[in-house]
């Protein structure tokens, strides 16, 4: 079955986010506030890169203390343009796409820029799979 859902139609667009001078305790603090496993780490209103539960956890395991671990000692470091893009789609793409896209980036969630290449939002594994449960209940009807 296709999924033939758009990205604006399932995308997060006020997704968890820190700022680039935040610790590992407010990364934490964050993601079990907002029962979410990925924070968008920004600086100003540029996306910089993004921490995943794999990233943090990677820091506990160091016992370190999460005090005193920046964000930016830990983080998947990006840019929108350059050498190390994050992976993002446009908002006028499709889900499957999004899915694609995780899948051969080993990611569960991937970036959303609009028409101008500015961040809107994100769309996760989980929003992926909406679209295609919501696909699967129009089928039934």
């Amino acid at each position: 079955m296709q999924v033939k859902a758009k990205v604006k139609d399932y995308v997060d667009r006020n997704p968890p986010v820190v700022d680039y001078g935040a610790t590992l305790e407010d990364v934490v603090k964050l993601m079990v506030e907002r029962h979410q496993t990925g924070v968008v780490v920004k600086e100003e209103d540029i996306v910089l890169g993004v921490i995943t539960s794999t990233d943090v956890t990677r820091v506990i395991v160091q016992g370190r203390d999460p005090s005193t671990v920046k964000v930016r000692e830990f983080m998947t470091a990006c840019t929108l343009v350059g050498q190390n893009p994050c992976i993002q789609i446009h908002e006028d793409g499709y889900v499957i796409d999004a899915l694609r896209l995780m899948l051969i980036g080993g990611v569960s969630r991937v970036l959303v820029v609009d028409s101008n290449g500015e961040f809107v939002g994100t769309i996760s594994f989980l929003d992926a799979l909406k679209a295609y449960e919501d696909e699967m209940s129009k089928r039934r009807k």
